[in-house]
């Protein structure tokens, strides 16, 4: 019995097989030789080895979206919160809105927390910004600032209760609205004249307080990578659209006085075009498609203005270097990343797995 208990697992397994050992001689040897030689164990039961810190995940995964049946919940979500907002509507608007609200939330509590589905919760995460917000604003006992702040509020009761990451995203639209009626009692005048630079600003802010999530998770594995997505889905647009306020929408020209048509000029296409560009750099040092993609809406626009304007030269260059920057995105990230200081905020290189 010695010599049986310096066999390898292999041997005890065929001399079990064999009939040579019992099934409880070989449990026994098996249990002694794992006890002795712990790098004998079964490989099933050794932890996998950590991954590089130079490889990162795809830190775009829409993680919101487990399958098409949720896309199909979504829609019908849509539908639904339209169809109880247009009956609220007929039914007298005001605090009713707080009682589609309530609906919201039960909807939320359910989609959110029981069935983690991530995009139908989004839908009713949205209505219930939306209710609540419009319920508070029909109350004529508070003022705006007051209904902001209740707002505000709900959404991080909310965020406490369903802990979705877009819920972030969602606090911070309340935010912005509290900034607005804020400056619009205490400033209206500078509101008016510089809604552009308001929007440019917020901008900027949301995406700092991205930046800080992305810099608690430079590899993109945790629920600070989620929280920074939708804050950086949210911050492009919020500064691409303040500088069209600022150059563009001032010339803004009223189809049948009541359709807004852009009356672009070639220097108004330059600055979004420009103004795109710097934020792709900073996506690609930053490891963000997000902040790129929630931006496109202005670009095309402004590619559709310079390929009229310009026979399709300098346009379609600008759409065949969007595709290609796209499908080419690690590899022209990994040549920019080089250039750059090492900084936390950069994540490093990505490097496929073999």
């Amino acid at each position: 019995m010695v010599e049986l208990t310096h066999m390898t697992r292999d041997q005890i397994d065929a001399a079990e097989a064999a009939g040579i050992l019992s099934p409880k001689q070989a449990k026994a040897m098996r249990s002694d030789l794992a006890a002795r030689e712990p790098d004998a164990r079964p490989k099933a039961t050794k932890r996998a080895p950590k991954p590089s810190r130079s490889v990162i995940g795809d830190e775009d995964n829409l993680r919101f979206l487990r399958s098409f049946g949720d896309v199909f919940i979504g829609v019908g979500l849509v539908l639904l919160a339209l169809g109880v907002s247009a009956v609220v509507a007929l039914l007298g608007g005001g605090p009713l809105f707080l009682v589609a609200a309530a609906g919201a939330f039960t909807l939320a509590e359910f989609f959110g927390r029981h069935k983690r589905s991530h995009f139908p919760t989004l839908i009713t995460a949205l209505a219930f910004l939306v209710f609540v917000q419009t319920g508070l604003s029909g109350l004529t006992a508070i003022n705006g600032v007051v209904a902001a702040i209740i707002t505000v509020v709900a959404m991080a009761l909310f965020y406490a209760r369903i802990r979705l990451p877009f819920c972030i995203a969602l606090i911070a639209v309340a935010l912005l609205s509290l900034l607005f009626s804020l400056l619009s009692q205490v400033l209206p005048n500078m509101l008016y004249s510089q809604f552009g630079l308001v929007l440019i600003l917020s901008g900027i802010t949301v995406f700092a307080v991205a930046l800080l999530y992305d810099i608690q998770d430079s590899h993109r594995r945790t629920r600070f990578a989620d929280n920074a997505f939708w804050l950086h889905l949210l911050s492009a647009p919020l500064i691409i659209h303040g500088l069209v306020g600022m150059a563009v929408i001032e010339k803004t020209d009223m189809v049948l006085d009541v359709i807004p048509a852009l009356n672009f000029t070639q220097t108004d296409a330059a600055i979004i075009l420009i103004a795109t560009g710097v934020i792709t750099l900073i996506g690609l040092a930053i490891n963000r498609r997000a902040l790129i993609v929630s931006s496109l809406g202005y670009v095309g626009l402004a590619i559709g203005f310079l390929i009229q304007q310009t026979d399709a030269d300098f346009g379609a260059t600008i759409s065949i270097t969007l595709v290609l920057l796209g499908v080419a995105w690690h590899p022209v990230r990994n040549l920019l990343i080089r250039a750059l200081p090492q900084w936390r905020v950069f994540p490093p290189p990505y490097e496929p797995p073999p």
